[in-house]
């Protein structure tokens, strides 16, 4: 038997789906910000998907992708509350 511990094909997926969902979040939080659009919930998702995902396990990761996801969705929908109604004229 070796030594050595590869993962499962599978947990390769996963690792990999992980990874690449998060480097859309983040993207997704620097374009809101650099749009002028430094909310609180853009702040949080930033927090979750730097300062906390070191720290964690594959298993959190995922739960923390999650909850980045929600917020920017939740800034997306306050924010197009938010925006004035555009009124067209048939004039």
């Amino acid at each position: 038997p070796s030594a050595r511990h590869e993962p499962q094909p599978n947990a390769r997926q996963t690792v990999s789906a992980i990874l690449l969902q998060r480097q859309h979040l983040i993207a997704t939080v620097e374009r809101l910000r650099a749009q002028g659009r430094p909310s609180r919930f853009v702040g949080n998702a930033r927090e979750l998907l730097t300062r906390w995902w070191a720290e964690s396990n594959w298993t959190k990761r995922q739960e923390l992708l999650k909850s980045a996801d929600w917020m920017i969705r939740l800034d997306q929908r306050c924010n197009d509350r938010t925006k004035p109604q555009s009124t067209s004229s048939s004039f």
